[in-house]
């Protein structure tokens, strides 16, 4: 038989889950400053390879990014669900931290997290495929001795 997990055992995953999606958010981020920054820096246009193969890693990363946050998105969602569930039991009726996720699962956090993995990936992939498609070498402005 299976024993249902505690209170306790539920807002454990629930922060375990919340941490592992916060990493992402951190890796998703330093991903693009480098690679912003790294096209900023690079002297010179990058050619059609690059470019392609550029477009080829980043779109593999960002695809590889979203469908791990979606997964542990959805994954917390049913944890909220499953603490929602308990709230009114002995044991969690007076417990602020089980009210408080369950307060978030009344209102549909998790779809609120799950759009915004959505609207944040696609709104950065239009972003750096801009970016990487129209990359051109920036002219040096001339000082007016000529220099």
């Amino acid at each position: 038989m299976i024993r249902q997990m505690t209170p306790y055992e539920l807002l454990d995953l629930a922060l375990s889950l919340s941490t592992r999606i916060d990493t992402h958010w951190a890796l998703f981020i330093s991903v693009h400053l480098a690679l912003i920054g790294g096209l900023i820096y690079v002297d010179r246009p990058l050619s059609k390879r690059e470019k392609a193969g550029a477009i080829m890693v980043y779109t593999g990363f960002a695809l590889i990014n979203f469908y791990m946050m979606k997964a542990q998105a959805k994954f917390l969602a049913s944890v909220y669900e499953q603490i929602d569930q308990i709230k009114d039991q002995p044991c969690c009726q007076d417990n602020a931290v089980v009210s408080h996720i369950a307060g978030l699962n009344a209102v549909n956090a998790n779809d609120m997290l799950i759009n915004s993995i959505i609207i944040v990936h696609l709104l950065m992939l239009l972003v750096i495929l801009l970016t990487i498609t129209f990359d051109k070498q920036v002219s040096a402005v001339k000082s007016p001795s000529g220099d």
